[in-house]
């Protein structure tokens, strides 16, 4: 039997696509965390929707606050 050759990407590949696929995953969690907390600030002072739209638009911002970070400090590594 004759075996077939496999690509291999780098290894600085895999770690960016890593890296970018977790701060990903944190913006999705933050943004969860944001509603989540809204619709407990809400239930426990009976102002239904302010505290849902507040909290999820904070959690919106700072995952997108430290996605862009990410994206900035891989940039500057870059170059």
């Amino acid at each position: 039997m004759k075996k077939t050759l496999r690509y291999k990407p780098p290894r600085s590949l895999l770690t960016k696509i890593t890296r970018i696929s977790a701060y990903s995953l944190v913006l999705v969690v933050m943004t969860f965390l944001g509603l989540y907390l809204g619709l407990y600030l809400d239930r426990l002072t009976n102002m239904a929707p302010n505290f849902t739209f507040l909290g999820l638009i904070i959690g919106i911002a700072l995952g997108f606050k430290g996605f862009i970070q990410e994206a900035i400090a891989e940039r500057r590594g870059q170059q």
